[in-house]
C-alpha cells in the first residue's frame, strides 16, 4: 500500500488551511484514508459498486466529485494519468477545505484515532476506484472526544450523541471492538437493505431537510423485518427490480406512525420521509438504460 510522507500529508494541510481563520483550520484535518476508522460495521455494497461503476468510466466527474469531497470546489486540470493515489496529478479549483461543509464529518477519540461519521460510502468508494491503495483525504472535525477519560467513555458519548450505529446487518447488536478498523468495501460487511433504501430515495421516501441520524439504516431495518429479502434475488438486475418495487409498496403501505424498529425510541416511518405513494415513473427509470440498477449490472 502505498505511503505518504510527512511532509506531502503536511503541504496539503497547509494547501487547505492557507486561507482560514484560526477556528476554521482547526476543524480540517488531511490523513491517508487508510487511518480512517469507521463508526458503523457494514455498508451497502451495491450502492458502492453503482457508484464505482459510474465513475470509473467518467473520470471529469470522478476527479470533480473528489476535489467537492476534499471542500475544494471542482476540478481544475487532470489528464488521462492522473490517479487519487498521486495528488500532484491533477488540481482543485480552491484550496482543500475551502468549501468547509462539503468535507465529511469525522470525530478524534482519547486514543488519538480518527473516526468518520458520515461518508462510509464516498470513502469506500474512492478507495475501490484506487484498488485500495492509499490517498489523502480531508475530514472535517466536529468534535473533539481526545479529552474523555478512556474509549469506553468515547463510546458512551457517541452512542448519546447519535454518532455510531452499532447493529450488523442480520440486526445483532455489535461491541465497538467489533467495528472494522478501515473504512472500505474490503473492510466492512454488505448490508444489502442499506443499498436498497439507497435506490428507493425518491420512489418510497424523500429524505427529509432535518433527517433523523442513520435514516437509511433505520428504514433498512424496517425492510428486513417486513420485506426481508434472498441473496440471490439481489443477483440479476430483474430479481432486483422486482424486489425493489416490493418493498417501495410495503412501506408506503406501511403506517406513518410505525416505529422504524421494535425499539419505542426509534423514529417512525413518517419521521424517516416516507412516501404517501410510490413514485412508480422514477422506480422504472432504475431498470430504464443508463439507469441505476442497469450501471449496476452493467448493461
Amino acid at each position: 500500500m502505498k505511503r505518504f510522507t510527512p511532509v506531502l500529508l503536511a503541504s496539503l494541510v497547509a494547501v487547505g488551511l492557507s486561507c482560514s481563520s484560526l477556528s476554521f483550520a482547526q476543524t480540517i484535518k488531511v490523513l491517508t484514508v487508510s487511518q480512517i476508522r469507521p463508526t458503523q460495521p457494514a455498508i451497502g455494497d451495491d450502492e458502492v459498486n453503482y457508484k464505482v461503476a459510474t465513475l470509473q468510466n467518467n473520470r471529469q466527474k470522478l476527479f470533480d466529485d473528489f476535489c467537492e469531497d476534499m471542500g475544494a470546489k471542482g476540478v481544475k486540470t487532470f489528464d488521462s494519468q492522473s490517479s487519487l493515489t498521486t495528488p500532484s496529478s491533477f488540481s482543485c479549483l480552491a484550496a482543500v477545505g475551502t468549501e468547509a461543509d462539503e468535507v465529511k464529518s469525522a470525530v478524534i477519540a482519547p486514543d488519538q484515532h480518527i473516526y468518520l461519521t458520515d461518508g462510509h460510502h464516498t470513502v469506500s468508494t474512492y478507495r475501490a476506484l484506487a484498488n485500495n491503495h492509499d490517498f489523502p483525504f480531508a475530514v472535517r472535525i466536529t468534535n473533539d472526544f481526545s479529552h474523555l477519560a478512556s474509549m469506553d467513555v468515547f463510546w458512551s458519548t457517541m452512542q448519546q450523541q447519535h454518532l455510531t450505529w452499532l447493529e450488523d446487518p442480520q440486526g445483532n447488536t455489535v461491541t465497538p471492538a467489533q467495528l472494522p478498523q478501515q473504512v472500505g468495501l474490503q473492510a466492512m460487511q454488505n448490508d444489502p437493505y442499506r443499498s436498497v433504501v439507497y435506490f428507493l430515495r425518491g420512489i418510497a421516501y424523500d429524505k427529509p431537510d432535518q433527517a433523523p441520524p442513520f435514516l437509511e439504516f433505520y428504514l433498512g431495518s424496517w425492510l428486513r423485518d417486513h420485506q426481508p429479502v434472498k441473496s440471490e434475488q439481489l443477483s440479476t438486475k430483474a430479481g432486483y427490480m422486482t424486489y425493489l418495487q416490493q418493498a417501495a409498496s410495503s412501506l408506503v403501505a406501511a403506517q406513518g406512525g410505525e416505529h422504524a424498529t421494535a425499539a419505542n425510541d426509534s423514529p417512525s416511518l413518517s419521521q424517516l420521509g416516507q412516501r404517501a405513494t410510490v413514485n412508480n415513473k422514477k422506480l422504472a427509470k432504475l431498470a430504464e438504460p443508463g439507469g441505476k440498477l442497469s450501471v449496476l449490472f452493467n448493461e
